[in-house]
């Protein structure tokens, strides 16, 4: 009997393999099981809370609305007592007013005695509530009320019933239900936005049918509908969870119930099993490849124990590893041995390929036209043994009629006792990979050498248009100032031309710090200097600056915040005005007489913790951008033609600055813009916030007080609503000036007046100080009104204090502004508006000014001397610390230093000054006066023992207010 077969080690191996992948199969399903069946938990609980909220929502929704229809049905009942022959117009009117669909008034007998309705089938409904039993306990008892929410015709309505005051009978009204009065949550958009993990699905059903989903297409749907998806007879039940197989894709999840809502969640079971599919995926690739490894090193062991063949077969094993085809010339015998050949690269065959004609028609038939002498000439054979000489091998390269590429090699295979070629090599291989590759990376040669062609292009186009920028104000320098010296006897006209040559100075000087600005962030030189920034700063001061070209242009201006919790964080504040200032004043700029700019800060979440995620939005309706600028917007130097054309000056530098710099904060700049229409830029930052999140206490004076808010834009009103909310107070808003009127009148008639009124000064309808006025008739003196405005309101404070105003609030209008207003205004403090600056008479005080330009000597003296100051001037920082070496203590007040001079430069110079023997010499302020105006160079200056920085050209207002600052702090 013969024995069985053991099977080999490379058969164990393989076992070995397959047992441990099924082990590996095993265990990861189970944890995938167990990931899905948590997951699961997880998600019904969080869908079962989001259900939870909802009802919450409903029901409280449902009760405020019915305590109001319920208040306006009692004030009707009121004025049918109060008015006599209370007629139809007068009921027609109070519906309007009051938003109400309808009313009905009934005598004892509850006939219709006079009824109001807006487009309903009122008959319908009267029906409806004529059946009801409270309808007849209302009418015998005149002290009871009753409101409820009905459904008639699958509307919905809420209703209110009271007695007549005039007579017996009732006084019905009610208002119809609909998804613009039923609050902000509805159930289709409780689970609309709902994200599962695992690409899942979830639903919820009421009464069979699909009212809340994740996927829009179901919602609606009937579960008969989707009985093929959810009712398939389950494959496998454990632990609850159901395999169902719709449209032969399996799907694990489970069906679970709350109150009258049926939860049903479901996962794909590739997203479920991912880690297995990929685990055992990879665990494939290595077993496999350790199993060929195997096989490899048992191959060469075996080969190993294999004689050696002569040479020349070594080398063909060698080369038959690579190439397609392989041949053996004997040159000696004129024979040709044929030891590897393939359908795609094969020579004729035998001893035909000797052939010149056989060889010229092989030739032709398989390779592109341009190749064909080449490589014929590459395979003669006469010829080789001559061109070998010296040469290792030969080689030749060729494209074939298919497209493929084809290399050649020859080398020598067999010598004489002399050293002659007696045979040789012929091996082709398939080379079109390499060879694409090598033509591709010709072609990113080419792609890089034209990016940089159109860089130098770029940069020339930019020097042309920053020549003729440069040249425009600097002709204008010039010629004004030959024109004021002709003139110079006309003051009024001089004092013209002056100013012109201020405008001009200062857009030149803009054009100069925009090209150096660039210039440093791409040489690396900008650092970002990150400190503690209060928001509300940066945009009121944003909102000041910018507020003069608006004016100018007659724009409109809107500027508020949205959701803002954190006003405090770290950031560079001189970088973030220079990206806003940037957009902004491009948005005038770009925008016509008008026209409307519209500026908003928004914080949204922050996954990273200590973080605060902010959006500035700056948005306009001006000329807007072509499609292919905008791809160009943010590169240097680019400026759209129809730009240039319009004459609007600039560098083209200013976007792609402020590029540079969110990207160095690590944030995004996105833009969207059409022509003709306007353009909107989108920064997007995350900041470190600075402490704990600030929570905001209530107003004692105010907590559960009404408010209502004034403004022609929502968004406004209800980001300034919550605020409000926050700090426990009752907030109400509308957009129209009229409107806030009559709610005013309605709060003082139901004696539930507001306790604080926020107006916005620039309405369509009313504008805020007529608004202001005619409430005050209505609610008299004390009740605070603030008005808020992204204007100066300076010109109006007079007009609005006497039409009622008690304070004014600058947009945008941030939470700790609106409490300190609320908190001044409800404890009766006064606030001074604006405190002046005050500048010290520094008369008389002796400076010494280190310059080494003459001009710029000149002209800095002349400055202070217009000023009262005595000025005595030196050359070169060596002049400085010997005058202060050798003049008396307290001969100079102050010294205004040069940084870059020829023999020392003010750094040194400070230095040197700072270690002098006599302590207040030593100490005497010293302030930096260059043209190095960047962050960095003022805080080299203050490092190098200088008291302040004050950047060229200089002004005396400059001067003044460092002087100021150091004379201050001296007292």
């Amino acid at each position: 009997m013969k024995s069985k077969k053991r099977p080999g080690i490379s058969g164990i191996l393989l076992i070995v393999l397959i047992l441990v992948g099924m082990i590996v199969w095993g265990i990861f399903t189970g944890l995938d099981r167990r990931e899905l069946s948590e997951t699961l938990d997880k998600t019904t609980l969080v869908a079962k809370n989001k259900l939870q909220d909802y009802d919450n929502y409903t029901a409280n929704d449902r009760v405020k609305s019915l305590v109001r229809l319920l208040d306006k049905t009692k004030e009707l009942g009121t004025n049918l007592s109060k008015i006599n022959k209370y007629g139809q117009q007068d009921l027609d009117e109070y519906i309007t007013e009051q938003r109400l669909s309808g009313a009905f008034v009934s005598d004892k007998n509850l006939n219709v005695v006079l009824q109001g309705q807006q487009n309903l089938d009122s008959e319908n409904l009267w029906n409806e509530i004529i059946g009801k039993g409270y309808v007849k306990e209302v009418l015998e008892h005149p002290e009871a009320t009753y409101t409820e929410r009905i459904t008639v015709n699958r509307e919905e309505y809420d209703l209110a019933v009271v007695p007549r005051q005039d007579a017996e009978g009732l006084v019905i009204a009610y208002a119809e239900k609909n998804s613009n009065t039923l609050g902000d949550m509805t159930l289709e958009s409780v689970f609309s936005d709902f994200l599962v993990n695992m690409h899942g699905v979830i639903m919820v059903c009421l009464d069979d049918t699909v009212v809340s989903t994740n996927q829009e297409t179901l919602l609606g749907k009937t579960m008969q509908e989707m009985r093929k998806y959810y009712n398939s007879r389950p494959e496998g039940n454990e632990s609850g969870i159901i395999r169902i197989k719709p449209d032969h894709k399996i799907w694990y999840g489970h069906k679970d119930k709350m109150k009258e809502y049926a939860i049903y969640i479901f996962f794909p079971a590739s997203q479920i099993f991912m880690a297995r599919t990929v685990v055992c995926g990879l665990y494939t690739a290595v077993a496999i490849l350790v199993y060929l490894l195997f096989l490899l090193i048992k191959s060469n062991l075996e080969k190993v124990t294999l004689k050696q063949s002569q040479k020349r077969m070594r080398i063909i094993n060698a080369l038959g590893t690579a190439y397609a085809s392989i041949v053996l010339f004997d040159l000696e015998k004129d024979k040709v041995e044929m030891i590897k050949t393939s359908g795609d690269t094969s020579m004729p065959s035998g001893d035909q390929i000797l052939s010149k004609k056989i060889q010229q028609n092989h030739i032709n038939e398989m390779l592109t036209s341009e190749y064909r002498e080449g490589f014929l000439e590459f395979i003669d054979m006469d010829t080789v043994a001559q061109r070998l000489k010296g040469q290792q091998s030969l080689t030749y390269t060729s494209q074939m009629e298919k497209g493929t590429w084809l290399l050649s090699v020859i080398v020598p295979q067999r010598f004489d006792s002399d050293g002659n070629i007696r045979a040789v090599l012929l091996a082709n291989r398939d080379i079109t990979k390499e060879k694409e590759k090598e033509l591709e990376q010709e072609r990113e040669l080419r792609n890089a050498l034209a990016a940089a062609e159109h860089a130098n292009k770029a940069k020339t186009n930019f020097l042309n248009s920053i020549s003729h920028d440069i040249r425009t104000p600097m002709n204008a320098v010039i010629g004004f100032t030959a024109l004021a010296t002709t003139h110079i006897d006309n003051k009024d006209l001089v004092m013209e031309y002056l100013k012109k040559i201020s405008i001009s100075s200062r857009h030149l000087l803009s054009l100069i710090n925009d090209v150096l600005d660039m210039s440093r962030i791409e040489s690396g030189n900008v650092k970002l200097e990150e400190v503690k920034v209060h928001l509300p700063d940066v945009f009121h001061d944003l909102r000041v600056i910018i507020q003069g070209s608006i004016a100018a242009k007659q724009q409109e201006l809107y500027i508020d915040t949205q959701n803002v919790v954190h006003e405090d964080v770290v950031i560079d504040k001189l970088r973030l005005n220079q990206v806003l200032l940037n957009i902004v004043g491009n948005a005038v700029k770009f925008t016509s007489v008008g026209g409307m700019i519209n500026i908003r800060v928004s914080e949204n979440p922050c996954s990273k913790e200590g973080y605060a995620s902010y959006s500035f939005s700056v948005k306009d309706n001006g000329i807007g951008m072509s499609e292919e600028f905008q791809e160009h917007i943010f590169d240097a130097f680019a400026r759209e033609q129809t730009v240039t054309k319009s004459g609007i000056q600039g560098t083209g530098l200013g976007m792609a600055i402020s590029k540079n710099i969110v990207n160095m904060m690590g944030g995004t700049i996105t833009v969207n813009s059409e022509v003709g229409k306007g353009s909107e830029f989108i920064v997007s930052i995350e900041c470190k916030i600075t402490g704990e999140t600030v929570k905001y206490k209530s107003v004692p004076e105010l907590q559960g007080a009404r408010a209502l808010v004034v403004d022609d834009d929502a968004n406004t009103c209800m980001s300034v609503c919550k605020m409000l909310r926050d700090i426990e107070m009752l907030a109400d808003w509308t957009t129209s000036g009229k409107e806030a009127v009559l709610r005013a009148k309605e709060a003082c008639e139901i004696k539930k007046e507001f306790k604080a009124y926020i107006i916005d000064w620039q309405m369509p309808d009313m504008n805020g100080i007529e608004t202001v006025r005619r409430i005050r008739k209505v609610i008299g003196n004390d009740t605070p009104i603030i008005i808020l405005t992204a204007y100066d309101w300076a010109d109006i404070a007079e007009e609005a204090k006497e039409a009622g105003v008690t304070a004014f609030v600058s947009k945008p209008l941030f939470m700790s502004e609106l409490r300190a207003a609320l908190t001044q205004q409800a404890v009766g403090t006064e606030k001074d508006a604006a405190v002046e600056k005050k500048h010290y008479n520094h008369a008389g005080k002796r400076v010494l000014l280190v310059e080494d330009n003459e001009l710029n000597r000149e002209i800095a003296a002349a400055i202070m001397e217009e000023a009262g100051l005595i000025v005595d001037s030196v050359e070169d920082g060596i002049d400085a610390v010997e005058r202060m070496g050798s003049a008396e203590e307290s001969r100079y007040d102050a010294i205004l230093m040069d940084i870059q001079m020829p023999k020392m430069d003010g750094y040194m110079a400070t230095r040197e000054i700072r270690t002098l023997d006599n302590n207040k010499k030593a100490n005497i302020p010293i302030i930096a006066m260059t043209a190095n105006a960047f962050e960095e160079d003022k805080k080299k200056a203050l490092e190098a023992g200088m008291n302040a920085h004050i950047a060229k050209p200089i002004s005396i207002d400059a001067i003044m207010e460092v002087l100021d600052q150091i004379f201050d702090r001296r007292k």
